[in-house]
């Protein structure tokens, strides 16, 4: 059997982790989710998800060395699970695949806010494993919205999706902060849309 390496910050890495080893450390990431969907993250302790996945305390810190890395997981755990639902209901032309993306991910965040939250916090996070999920977690939303826009050609859609990102996660913070009307956010990200929609064939 491989022996299992601690990451730099401490907590297991999962390369080379054995089946059972990621089974434990999904069901932990899993009992972190659940609770993030019924309670603000400042609410939840980190005893409260090692109780709700069934292990004792000290095995959650084999697998995370804090709860800003668990959460980091969480979040890319959730981010997966929205892909899913995403290509099941994927169908039209181009254009209405990508408004139904871009839609979806701020509806996505409309209906569970805390989610955003928990980005935003992270950002500032000095653990570096957290860092390293969180940048891993941005990464993939980039490629992938760059795929989206892959008619504009390689540069052109690198820069759409950068801009198309900003302009989310700037009305998102106005919304969810600020008490803007989350009609604006799509009508923002609508908008950004329509510049680019004769170029999309």
């Amino acid at each position: 059997m491989a022996e299992q390496t601690q990451s730099p910050a401490g907590g297991l890495s999962i390369e080379g982790m054995p089946a059972w080893q990621l089974a434990r450390r999904e069901k932990i990431v899993l009992a972190g989710l659940h609770l993030l969907e019924s309670q603000e993250y400042d609410r939840i302790q980190i005893r409260d998800v090692a109780a709700e996945a069934g292990v004792a305390l000290g095995t959650l810190y084999r697998y995370f060395s804090s709860k800003e890395h668990l959460y980091a997981a969480v979040l890319m755990e959730w981010s997966a699970l929205g892909k899913s639902v995403e290509r099941r209901s994927s169908k039209g032309s181009p254009e209405q695949h990508l408004r139904s993306r871009i839609r979806g991910v701020i509806k996505a965040f409309e209906r569970q806010p805390q989610f955003y939250k928990v980005q935003v916090l992270l950002q500032s996070s000095t653990d570096p494993n957290a860092k390293t999920l969180l940048n891993d977690f941005g990464e993939a939303a980039q490629v992938s919205l760059v795929s989206d826009f892959a008619a504009l050609g390689p540069q052109r859609a690198e820069d759409a999706a950068t801009m198309m990102w900003a302009i989310i996660s700037s009305m998102l913070t106005q919304s969810i902060y600020h008490g803007v009307p989350m009609r604006e956010v799509y009508r923002i990200a609508d908008g950004f849309l329509d510049l680019l929609v004769p170029d999309l064939g």
